[in-house]
């Protein structure tokens, strides 16, 4: 459909006067998040828009103004699209915000609590929260609330803003490296900026292990779990990402996303900008955007695959999504980000799945939506089990 009918769609819908057909098709088209702004919009005016758009859903939600989606019947594939709330408000908000390419893209925000009505034993989402380990071993709890500064032993000063720590220069000249830690729990994310100005985005449960100031023939630093990296380009001094597993990921100034969970049986490299090398072991490949590696621990084999990059860096984005995904990945997912116990009780229900949903939600809201692809549940607190059909 071409931009100036959706546009004179939205307006009918808002005047009552659309067709049962049109509003059917129109209630769909925004429920199922495949918003496109063919390069009009910046995507990060699209992210605020869906986040708007859910906390509206969620207050109709709360008046009671909302009527469940079912399901579309997905034929004899196993894919099947997850349907949430519609309502006639998150609409129109988009018809008051959806036409206006030259606003000034949003400062991203770290992901907070929100307030809302919950099921008894329900989980709220993840937040910004971290522990920053210093080069002497103390600990510093970090969080999204007040913005102050501090100064490791070699003089690095560093500043803690709102869900971010940045590092400015060491400010004396100590031989001696100094490295420092930022692990994310199970439940939180946080930022990061490097001293030579790269920006990091740490998924939860992931560390950085990163030295304060970078000298030599290259920057190197250790990831553990999930990042997202945009690196300060310097082709003297090549940035190198390097997992547990001895896997690493060498640029000089690019964006990409690493997963590399130890509970994953393969770790991802997913190239968004620029270009970068992978190697593991005597096995190295070049990746060009849009092209992701993926490494079998089992077995160091690698494969170069096309990539979705909305799907891949969608938490840094503030969403959950998934593509034919199947529900042992999905539960993993969901266990890190609410910080919960995932089980299957009755064996592991067959069927792959695809989804999109704010980070922002609490978890009964995501298990809801899996409900309602066939997918059977109960929760208590810390703990979900999926049960077998």
């Amino acid at each position: 459909m071409e931009k100036n009918q959706l546009q004179t769609l939205i307006k009918k819908y808002n005047a009552g006067q659309c067709t049962p057909e049109e509003k059917l098709w129109l209630e769909e088209w925004y429920l199922s998040f495949e918003w496109s702004s063919d390069g009009e919009v910046p995507d990060a005016v699209w992210k605020g828009l869906k986040e708007e758009a859910w906390k509206n859903l969620q207050e109709a939600k709360n008046r009671g103004t909302v009527i469940p989606m079912q399901p579309v019947p997905a034929g004899n594939v196993l894919r099947r699209r997850w349907w949430y709330y519609g309502a006639a408000a998150a609409v129109m908000l988009v018809a008051s915000l959806l036409f206006f390419p030259g606003e000034k893209e949003p400062e991203n925000q770290p992901a907070e609590t929100v307030s809302r009505l919950q099921e008894p034993g329900d989980v709220l989402p993840g937040v910004s929260k971290a522990s920053l380990v210093l080069d002497d071993g103390a600990v510093i709890a970090l969080d999204a609330a007040a913005v102050t500064q501090f100064t490791e032993a070699d003089g690095t000063t560093i500043d803690k803003q709102y869900g971010k720590i940045v590092y400015g220069n060491a400010g004396g000249s100590n031989e001696k490296v100094f490295y420092n830690t930022l692990n994310i729990p199970r439940g939180g994310e946080y930022q990061l900026v490097l001293p030579d100005g790269s920006k990091v985005w740490l998924n939860a449960a992931s560390s950085l292990r990163f030295p304060t100031r970078f000298v030599g023939k290259e920057r190197v630093v250790q990831l553990d779990g999930e990042g997202y990296f945009e690196i300060a380009k310097n082709e003297k001094q090549p940035f190198r990402v390097i997992t547990e597993e001895g896997m690493e990921v060498t640029v000089t100034g690019t964006s990409f996303n690493v997963m590399a969970y130890k509970d994953e049986a393969y770790i991802k490299t997913t190239l968004a900008e620029g270009s970068v090398s992978v190697k593991k072991g005597n096995n190295t490949i070049s990746l060009l955007p849009s092209r992701q590696a993926i490494l079998q621990k089992n077995t160091d084999e690698m494969e170069v695959k096309e990539a979705d990059i909305d799907k891949e860096v969608a938490w840094k984005n503030g969403m959950i999504e998934f593509y034919d995904d199947d529900l042992p990945y999905i539960m993993r997912q969901l266990s890190r980000w609410y910080d919960v116990e995932a089980s299957f009780e009755g064996g592991i229900p067959a069927g792959r799945y695809n989804g999109s949903i704010p980070r922002q939600a609490t978890l009964s809201e995501v298990m809801q939506i899996l409900r309602l692809a066939g997918v059977k549940y109960w929760l208590d607190n810390k703990r979900v089990v999926v049960t077998g059909e």
